[in-house]
């Protein structure tokens, strides 16, 4: 059976980089990118609300600094170009994200898990304005992904709020819709397993092949 890596596009694979970039730099573990109609990576962005840098034109150190927001930020394809290309994004799109992506121009976006929490690919046909574009969502395609994703969010999220927030609301969210993310997340928490591999360098490649074997 070949590693999931072995298997993933270019645009991907680009995209499980930047969340293990944001990981390693102490934010949330979310990365976008953008792909042009032919595949290849044209503008990339990850999670900096706690970076206090960020390249040219991006956001960082504020609430609003998303991963998929700076992936669009960085973008500087004309608008032909746009509507052919692809946003991929680790983690659902929030309310801002699928605003920012809505008015991108970008007219199919693929996500790797999905949020009960903060996803929002449901507003798309609820007002006058979200229903006049034709808009492409493409859904997770890899449940053991799509549970590697969340259980590293988890972890992230328990470091940054304190073990209080696993009896939360928030999490309370997750649980229903994958309690097996949600332990798995704790455990790494608990094991400190992940951050050993953040800390022994390992790469987005070695992390995304060891989480899913986890849970296969």
């Amino acid at each position: 059976m070949p590693d999931l890596w072995d298997t993933l596009s270019p645009p991907w694979r680009a995209a499980l980089e930047m969340a293990w970039e944001a990981y390693c730099s102490g934010t949330v573990p979310i990365g976008a990118v953008v792909a042009d109609a032919h595949g290849n990576v044209v503008s990339r962005g990850r999670n900096r609300i706690l970076d206090a840098s960020a390249p040219d034109g991006q956001v960082c150190n504020d609430t609003l600094a998303h991963a998929e927001l700076n992936a669009l930020l960085a973008l500087k394809l004309d608008q032909q170009g746009r509507h052919a290309s692809v946003l991929y994004t680790t983690m659902e799109p929030c309310p801002l994200c699928m605003g920012a992506f809505y008015m991108s121009q970008v007219r199919t976006v693929h996500f790797a898990a999905r949020d009960p929490y903060a996803g929002s690919v449901n507003l798309l046909g609820t007002t006058p304005y979200l229903s006049r574009k034709p808009i492409r969502v493409v859904t997770p395609f890899s449940s053991a992904l799509e549970i590697g994703l969340i259980a590293m969010l988890v972890e992230r999220e328990i470091m940054l709020r304190g073990e209080a927030v696993i009896s939360s609301r928030f999490f309370d969210e997750w649980r229903a819709m994958s309690l097996e993310a949600v332990e798995f997340g704790v455990r790494l928490f608990r094991s400190q397993e992940l951050r050993k591999r953040q800390k022994n360098g390992l790469s987005a490649n070695e992390v995304i092949n060891w989480l899913t074997y986890q849970v296969q």
